[in-house]
């Protein structure tokens, strides 16, 4: 999807025109906490304004999925304090299998 498609209304089979980047936060909410953290910070972000402001809110950060099937060790520890800084402090969850180092759950502990 790209960014124009967000900002051009689309026809509904009855006519009425919706445009994407209206829908109210809450939904963009529910729809952008479907994808894992990841996803979050490298793609859905950088999507359109309205986007980013919904990644930027604490409650996206409550629940951290940081699995990767991929070798990016440091960059992942990164996204990861990233990610944690987000929740200011309403963090419950965190998975970070396979890339952990005690400076990392340090850090998170602390948060």
């Amino acid at each position: 999807m790209t960014s124009s498609s967000l900002t051009h209304p689309v026809m509904k089979e009855d006519g009425e025109c919706i445009n994407w980047a209206e829908l109210p936060s809450e939904l963009t909410s529910s729809i952008l906490g479907r994808l894992d953290s990841i996803d979050i910070l490298e793609n859905a972000q950088k999507v359109c304004t309205s986007w980013y402001r919904v990644c930027k809110d604490p409650s996206m950060w409550r629940k951290i999925d940081m699995r990767s099937s991929g070798d990016l060790g440091l960059i992942l520890e990164m996204m990861c304090r990233h990610a944690v800084d987000r929740s200011q402090g309403g963090l419950l969850e965190i998975d970070i299998c396979y890339f952990f180092t005690d400076s990392l759950l340090n850090y998170i502990a602390d948060r």
